[in-house]
């Protein structure tokens, strides 16, 4: 809360680019694969198909029915990948996970080349797929005291390049990093700050319980 006993609104939300383009890659080939196993159902459904064993339909159409589950998720969770600063904490969404992070634990934000930690000649032909819409651009990196959680358990829901590898600490690639980077600024100052005056009063506290020891012992 602000000195008025307001809460601070929250932030922007700034989308995750990367994590949508990742997800947004197997995009065709989901649709491809719902397509050809619902198609097969329908087949089987016919006396047209005589090859099919007893039972195989109901596993066509299950597998059809999950592959257009997942479809569908790609077409509309990554909508919901984003990066926002709140009023005492930077939240990272996606889909399936909400990571908290608190300011305390951040220890400053960088602008960073991609090109520069991840070289484009050290790539498969499968990252640089992965990476190509952001090798000549400028992610923003946020330096951490520690990890908020296991760097394992990160990558389950994170794609791997959003971890650093030169420093301890997240790489966003974000729309309007600049702007991203003096919001989450404002957000830390106003959150640190916001703890100055409690810790003050604290401290003048007990500076007079200190000067009031040997006016005690006088006394008795």
């Amino acid at each position: 809360m602000d000195r008025t006993g307001n809460r601070p609104r929250a932030g922007r939300r700034y989308p995750l680019r990367l994590y949508r383009h990742v997800v947004r890659l197997q995009y065709r080939v989901v649709m491809l694969l719902a397509i050809m196993l619902l198609g097969l159902w329908l087949l089987s459904t016919t006396p047209l198909v005589k090859w099919m064993p007893e039972g195989g339909e109901r596993w066509l159409l299950a597998g059809g029915l999950v592959a257009s589950a997942y479809w569908l998720f790609i077409a509309i969770g990554p909508l919901t990948a984003y990066v926002q600063p709140r009023s005492d904490h930077l939240r990272i969404q996606t889909p399936v996970y909400r990571l908290k992070i608190s300011y305390q634990r951040i220890r400053s934000t960088r602008p960073i080349d991609v090109a520069h930690i991840i070289p484009p000649s050290g790539l498969s032909r499968a990252q640089r797929r992965e990476l190509a819409p952001f090798l000549g651009e400028t992610a923003l990196g946020i330096n951490l005291t520690d990890w908020p959680l296991p760097r394992w358990l990160l990558r389950l829901f994170f794609s791997k390049w959003m971890l650093a590898n030169d420093q301890l600490g997240l790489v966003l690639f974000t729309e309007n990093w600049m702007d991203l980077s003096q919001e989450l600024g404002e957000a830390m100052n106003r959150e640190r700050g916001a703890g100055e005056p409690a810790a003050q009063g604290k401290r003048i506290a007990a500076e007079i319980l200190d000067a009031d020891k040997p006016r005690r012992r006088r006394l008795f």
